[in-house]
């Protein structure tokens, strides 16, 4: 199995990995820094060939990376190499047994409420909590502590900061970001900015 990427968020995922004894011939792959082990055990790749061969032994990958548009890269470049997506289950996940949420990663200590949809490749980092029938699209990175209460719906390709708190019904558009430890009240269009306690616009995107 194939883990896209070698940073930091790789370190966490890695831990989980380990946890779960999930790391017999693991790969790390990173095709722009100069390192060829990965915690000085696990060899790292460096070119798609590399990737397609190992493919032929296990197709699984795991996106390794927090970043939305990085994770969507590596997933369309993968999958086009002949890999099919994992998604990970951390330890300690207090998980709806009416959820829908396959294709998403989600770590450690996360609470997952009832009739909750969660996209493709979207993940759901350390702590954070997604109350009931909360909606959640593809490549969305939801930080450790975020709060999303009950039927909020975010975007895809949005990044909810650490500590954030998105308040009931609240809709969050597409290429969103709000700051860590904001206090979101109201709705946030599409491909902006927002931040603070109540969060405001104060940046829109070039998307």
């Amino acid at each position: 199995m194939i883990v896209a990427g070698a940073g930091g968020h790789a370190l966490e995922l890695l831990d989980i990995l380990i946890s779960q004894g999930m790391t017999e011939n693991l790969y790390f792959f990173d095709g722009l820094n100069p390192i060829s082990v990965f915690q000085d055990k696990y060899p790292v790749l460096k070119t798609m060939d590399q990737v397609k061969a190992k493919f032929l032994e296990d197709p699984r990958f795991i996106l390794g990376t927090g970043n939305p548009k990085v994770r969507a890269m590596f997933f369309e470049d993968f999958t086009k190499a002949g890999g099919i997506l994992f998604s990970v289950k951390g330890t300690g996940i207090a998980y709806s047994n009416f959820a829908f949420n396959n294709d998403a990663d989600i770590f450690n200590l996360c609470f997952i409420g009832a009739n909750t949809k969660i996209g493709k490749g979207s993940l759901i980092n350390t702590g954070a909590q997604i109350h009931h029938e909360v909606k959640i699209g593809k490549f969305s990175e939801i930080n450790p502590g975020a709060i999303l209460l009950g039927k909020v719906e975010v975007g895809d390709f949005c990044s909810i900061g650490a500590n954030a708190t998105i308040l009931p019904k609240v809709k969050i558009g597409n290429y969103v970001t709000v700051g860590a430890g904001s206090v979101v009240t109201h709705n946030v269009p599409d491909g902006v900015t927002v931040l603070g306690m109540p969060a405001k616009k104060i940046l829109e995107s070039k998307d």
